[in-house]
């Protein structure tokens, strides 16, 4: 839903109203061109709800467009101050190259979805197929409310370039891509303070954003470093989120972090969120996040720290979705004796699916890693937990009930833990499936052997206090897949480094 149902959670009948940010793929469908004059107010028929298709009928307006032609611009100042017009525009084909400008916007915004799906208000915007803008060396500022930086929709494509974003008020994100819209960064410094305004964002009908060697922070409610619909990348970016969590993702979409250092000193939760937490995926069913990436809401750190001061709730929340996380060499900082590692659950709010059928489907990898805190699962989710490749996990499992359906999964937490790995618990667990190699080690924190008992047998019995209690299946095979590594596949960056003759190869 739009910046992550952060914006407070509405109904599928008010999605009219939406106030957020989340990524989808459109068609290849152009902007009608403007009809009114520079820098006046556009049209505002809008589009309609829940379609993942680029349907914006009205028309754009800024006070420096490029129509179909390609414009210029080099040490200017270039401003708007009215409502729904952006400061600087490339649209119908246009291709709009800017360099060491000072953009400036005001003039909040007249209608939340325009602005938050279509552009509209922003400061930049690339709108329509073979739409391109070329930013660098510019400072871009907003105090207006609805007024994204860096907006590309509907196929567009935007490049920036030693650029700096600050945003003031609410629904006004850093980079924004929707409709299959594509943001390429490099060397940023992006700055919100408004609430659900996510310093990296894709909305409804997809986009795509890669960004490097740059720096991220937000302040308000509902306001990630990273909320994805679509695809998202970040290397070597360092980012604080005071008001919200480090990242969200909603649908089966795409979240890579990689040698990056992002933080959340929010203790609480955001937004409408069931619990507090570090990083997010869910589905809602605003119909923002219909579009996908891939057969899984994906979720990849490598090389990279993730912290969160949460006093309560879970590191990793996941309900109502279906997702693959794996986290290789990769620090979390979190306190493990307040809050869980992970945490996958039906919920009760917000209209994210149907209480007691909208639980979560993990598969969770820590690969070549170390990861601390427990795992509870609620009995109409199901996890696959992998601890392969020399890792190590400290912590215990548990399997709750699920407060409105009490008939629980075949299979809800299945353990593997490779030859080269060890799990560290540290209290008495339940699992329903365990497959531990030969050469693995299951210990407590001492390193004495656990009991484990299988169908009410002890199957391995340990010197150790504690017990892990297996349910169902016990074996020494652990079967890995391509599921259980990071993708190759990002976003490609060859022509933004030819244009800007830099070397930012993901």
């Amino acid at each position: 839903m739009n910046q992550k149902k952060w914006v407070q959670m509405m109904t599928a009948a008010m999605l009219s109203l939406s106030m957020a940010s989340a990524p989808i793929y459109a068609q290849d469908t152009q902007a009608e061109p403007s009809s009114q004059g520079q820098d006046q107010a556009p049209s505002q028929a809008g589009g309609g709800a829940d379609t993942m298709s680029y349907d914006y009928t009205g028309s754009y307006s800024a006070s420096l467009t490029a129509d179909g032609e390609k414009t210029k611009s080099s040490n200017d100042t270039i401003s708007s101050d009215q409502a729904d017009v952006n400061a600087a525009l490339a649209e119908n084909g246009g291709t709009l190259a800017i360099k060491k400008g000072t953009l400036t916007k005001s003039g909040d915004d007249t209608d939340g979805d325009n602005c938050n799906f279509y552009g509209v208000n922003s400061i930049l915007l690339s709108v329509g197929d073979g739409s391109k803008a070329y930013i660098s060396g510019s400072k871009l500022t907003a105090d207006s409310a609805g007024s994204n930086a860096l907006f590309a929709t509907d196929e567009a494509l935007i490049y920036a370039n030693s650029d700096t974003i600050q945003t003031a008020a609410d629904n006004s994100r850093g980079l924004d891509a929707t409709y299959g819209g594509t943001i390429i960064g490099n060397k940023l410094n992006i700055s919100t303070k408004g609430d659900h305004s996510a310093a990296l964002a894709t909305d409804r009908g997809g986009g795509n954003i890669s960004v490097t060697n740059s720096k991220l922070k937000t302040s308000g409610s509902g306001s990630p470093l990273l909320y994805s619909t679509g695809d998202i990348e970040v290397e070597n970016v360092t980012g604080t989120a005071s008001g919200s969590q480090i990242a969200g993702m909603e649908g089966l979409n795409t979240i890579y972090i990689k040698n990056s250092n992002l933080k959340s000193t929010n203790t609480s939760t955001t937004g409408s969120d069931p619990v507090a937490n570090g990083v997010i995926l869910y589905q809602s069913t605003s119909g923002d996040a219909e579009s996908t990436t891939g057969d899984t809401a994906s979720f990849y750190a490598s090389n990279s720290t993730l912290s969160s001061d949460i006093e309560s709730g879970s590191m990793f929340y996941v309900t109502n979705t279906t997702a693959n996380i794996v986290l290789s060499k990769t620090k979390l900082k979190f306190d493990s004796s307040k809050a869980n590692l992970l945490q996958i659950e039906g919920n009760d709010s917000n209209n994210w699916g149907t209480a007691g059928s909208n639980g979560g489907t993990v598969t969770f990898t820590a690969t070549n890693d170390t990861l601390k805190g427990n795992i509870s699962v609620d009995s109409i989710s199901s996890l696959d937990f992998y601890v392969i490749n020399d890792s190590k996990y400290i912590g215990a499992a548990s399997i709750t009930e699920n407060a409105t359906n009490t008939d629980a999964k075949d299979s809800n937490i299945t353990m593997n833990v490779d030859e080269d790995s060890t799990w560290v618990v540290t209290k008495d667990s339940t699992v329903s499936n365990l497959n531990v190699e030969n050469g693995a080690k299951i210990v407590d924190s001492e390193g004495k052997d656990v009991t484990i008992v299988v169908n009410g047998k002890t199957k391995i019995k340990g010197d150790s206090d504690i017990t892990v209690t297996v349910t169902g299946s016990y074996s020494t095979k652990v079967n890995t897949s391509k599921t259980n590594e990071i993708s190759s596949d990002t976003i490609d960056r060859s022509d933004f480094d030819s244009y800007y003759d830099t070397d930012t190869k993901f």
